[in-house]
């Protein structure tokens, strides 16, 4: 394990060298000028030129790399252009709205796609499993967007169940700051107005970002129960009388989550990443929304540590799905 562990750590420095190199080229192929931007339309060329030589814009696009990786193995990602704080200040402010958003939609995912996979194993060919089906391909196909919009309108126009943006009622008080995601500072500080309104907020986002993932564990869930539902052990334990919610969950399901760990571990940093259409549909104050802002001012240095904090999320994700596949799969360890 240990082995295992220290390769994905090397692995991890070559991302990020990868990441920044790719996202820093990208952001300086893009037409435009920050410096012109930051200025104004009716700044002078010696305003633009000083803003632009503040930034180090100025120096050859080599020498401007090198110093952003200096900056960033120091820990410093750089000046947002457009907020003019520095972007990790940025990033720890907006990125407790992102996770908790992601975690409402992964717990969703794995309520509802576990068990709709193990009626769909179970129920083969059976109108459930064809239903099923249909909603897994449903919720790979349909962009996010659409279905975002979709919701709002269902939801929120015609229904009037569930508010269409924000992350609480714009006439309550946020929670006391403990954790900073308002759900559990609502539970810790007793606010129950406050929770109230952030569950109300949470749950649109929550459902139409979940889509996907959901759609993807069941999919993976149903094929990994069919999987093990034809072993030989299980014809075994049949033979031996044990049958039913025993026999699926004790004997079927647990082995069956053995490959589908990886999905389940993969689809939270894809519910980190794909949050920034979501946030952007629902205005929710998270990382989402602030990268969608920072690129509409060509705000470089917000891009680039946006996409290298959720790179190297990406890759701590992957790491602990290895290692708990490697727990639940006792054949790694031989």
């Amino acid at each position: 394990m240990m082995k295992m562990v220290m390769r994905r750590i090397a692995f991890l420095v070559f991302v990020i060298f990868g990441v920044s190199l790719v996202t820093f080229v990208l952001s300086h192929i893009i037409p435009g000028d920050p410096a012109s931007m930051m200025a104004g339309q009716h700044a002078s060329k010696q305003t633009v030129e000083h803003i632009r030589q503040q930034l180090g814009l100025d120096q050859p696009i080599l020498i401007q790399y090198v110093e952003y990786v200096k900056g960033v193995l120091s820990g410093d990602f750089g000046t947002s252009i457009r907020t003019q704080n520095p972007v990790i200040d940025d990033l720890a402010n907006y990125f407790p709205a992102t996770l908790e958003l992601a975690i409402a939609a992964f717990i969703i995912a794995i309520l509802l796609g576990i068990p709709l996979g193990i009626v769909s194993a179970v129920k083969k060919n059976q109108f459930w499993d064809h239903a099923s089906r249909i909603f897994s391909i449903s919720g790979v196909s349909i962009p996010v967007f659409f279905s975002g919009l979709v919701a709002i309108l269902i939801f929120y126009g015609y229904l009037n169940w569930f508010p269409a943006n924000g992350r609480i009622d714009m006439t309550i008080n946020p929670p006391t700051r403990i954790t900073s995601f308002y759900i559990i500072d609502s539970l810790l500080s007793g606010d129950m107005i406050a929770l109230k309104s952030s569950l109300q907020h949470i749950i649109l986002p929550a459902l139409v970002l979940s889509y996907a993932q959901l759609a993807i564990i069941t999919r993976q869930v149903r094929a990994s129960m069919l999987e093990v539902l034809s072993q030989e052990y299980i014809r075994t334990a049949k033979a031996n009388g044990i049958h039913g919610y025993k026999l699926l969950i004790r004997y079927a399901l647990r082995n069956a989550l053995v490959p589908t760990v990886t999905v389940i571990g993969t689809s939270f940093g894809a519910l980190l990443g794909g949050a920034v259409v979501t946030e952007t549909i629902f205005d929710w104050p998270g990382m989402g929304k602030y990268v969608v802002d920072s690129i509409a001012y060509l705000d470089f240095p917000a891009i680039m540590g946006f996409t290298l904090f959720i790179s190297i999320g990406y890759v701590l994700i992957n790491l602990m799905v290895d290692i708990t596949y490697f727990i639940l799969n006792p054949q790694l360890k031989e």
